[in-house]
């Protein structure tokens, strides 16, 4: 599995620093210690060494690596792009100050397009000029998509120089403290001071941890918010610690959770169409969708919608609404809720009082199955149907439970073949000889070639 640290990326983004270096020199296997102006000892060093240990951070020079140079706003906006992958451009003929032939225009024009960045003037970019700290937090806090209504309390006070803060940027300085991303110099937030790479890199590093650039099939856990830069991920029984950002980079792609817990937000800027899946049981609180340049589709199977459903926070920023396709899919599950509101009722009038599983697991051939139902009435007989959804054939004889009883195996009419048959399992209640009710829920029968010793 291909997994780095985002710092590394970001860090080589940071440096246009990379253009003033040969194509020979960025081959070469670097150490921060290589670099005369790195020091080992200083607040940035773990950060910076990382960055230069992965091959992604290469000097201004052979020699010199300028850490506490000041980051421009130029450099910054290639830093934000690179590290989401963005790809298409907006025009931007109205800022006259960003000239074609540079280097940054491409970068300009594509952090423009995100939305991350809008001039000093309705004219001017100025790209050469070093960028402030709040506006470096005003870019990162729109690359997150904080929702800045959430944090428009957010207690600055114990910054003494909050309020040099212009009115501007306080929705998104609030919004980045609030979010823990900020934490100011000692007492003092700088706002109007310019930023350096290290500081900045820093401040990258404390929000996103990991990235993935290559498709493929990922199963391990990340501790901390991870970056999806590329289409063809799938994203397998693991748990995300932080934040799951999907990146512009993921383009019109497919991107599938299978049995993922994100204990932050699923953050959606890539991914087409065909869509951002979260299946079998994925759940995160909170889903934000902000694509820009194309529709995006988040669908939820059953499983995982039924796993967020009461609880999951939604929101398409108003930018990704102008395309009509894109939208957030929940599986219907009205019938579903309906059916246990009506076993809830039935259970809270003690007409019903009855244990069965949702799920039996059997082995390839073998018509013995494992199966716990369990009769905890009084009084009353229940009557068990099993038959499979597609054709409505029973895969066991229907069978009774009397009051007190218990059952804790099926026999099959049928060895089962590999895969799995999702069933219908009708119970129905008598008392007295007489019908008093009936409900259905849902059954899932698992055939393998070998489970373990606990599942069976």
């Amino acid at each position: 599995m291909k997994k780095k640290r985002i710092l590394a990326m970001i860090l080589a983004a940071v440096s246009c620093l990379s253009l003033a270096v040969g194509a020979s020199a960025a081959n070469v296997a670097r150490e921060a210690t290589d670099f005369r102006d790195f020091d080992k000892s200083a607040w940035y060093a773990e950060a910076v060494s990382t960055g230069v240990d992965n091959g992604l951070l290469y000097g201004k020079s052979a020699a010199t690596l300028d850490p506490n140079g000041k980051l421009t706003r130029a450099e910054m906006a290639a830093v934000i792009n690179r590290s989401f992958g963005c790809y298409k451009t907006a025009d931007i003929s109205q800022y006259r100050d960003v000239s074609r032939n540079k280097w940054y225009y491409n970068d300009i024009a594509l952090a423009v397009q995100m939305g991350t960045y809008n001039g000093r003037s309705a004219a001017a970019m100025m790209p050469d000029a070093p960028i402030t700290r709040q506006e470096a937090m005003t870019v990162v806090a729109r690359a997150l998509e904080l929702d800045y209504d959430s944090y428009s309390q957010t207690d600055l006070s114990k910054f003494a120089d909050a309020k040099d803060a212009s009115d501007w940027a306080l929705p998104y300085i609030r919004a980045m403290v609030g979010a823990g991303h900020i934490r100011g110099r000692g007492k003092v937030l700088a706002p109007l001071d310019n930023i350096t790479r290290a500081e900045f890199a820093q401040i990258f590093a404390n929000i996103i941890q990991s990235y993935i650039t290559v498709k493929g099939e990922y199963t391990e856990n990340f501790n901390g918010t991870l970056l999806v830069r590329c289409a063809g991920v799938t994203l397998k029984d693991l748990t995300v610690d932080g934040d799951l950002i999907i990146g512009c980079g993921a383009a019109n792609g497919t991107i599938v959770l299978d049995n993922v817990t994100v204990t932050g937000r699923l953050l959606v800027w890539g991914g087409g169409t065909q869509a951002v899946y979260c299946n079998n049981g994925t759940n995160m609180p909170e889903v934000v969708v902000a694509r820009v340049d194309d529709a995006v589709k988040v669908i939820y199977d059953r499983n995982s919608t039924l796993a967020v459903i009461d609880t999951i926070k939604t929101r398409i920023t108003e930018r990704a609404k102008q395309h009509k396709e894109t939208e957030i899919i929940f599986y219907d599950v009205s019938g579903l809720r309906e059916a246990q509101k009506q076993l809830n009722a039935i259970v809270a009038d003690n007409q019903l009082s009855v244990a069965a599983p949702a799920h039996l697991y059997a082995v390839v051939g073998a018509q013995t199955v494992k199966a716990e139902f369990t009769n905890s009435s009084e009084s009353d007989t229940y009557k068990i149907e099993i038959r499979r959804k597609k054709d409505n054939s029973l895969i066991a004889d229907a069978f009774e439970l009397a009051a007190g009883k218990s059952i804790s195996s099926l026999t099959l009419l049928e060895a089962p073949a590999y895969g799995n048959t999702d069933c219908t399992v009708t119970i129905t209640a008598y008392r007295d000889g007489k019908q008093i009710g009936s409900m259905q829920t849902e059954l899932t029968l698992h055939a393998a070639y070998l489970w373990s010793q606990e599942v069976l």
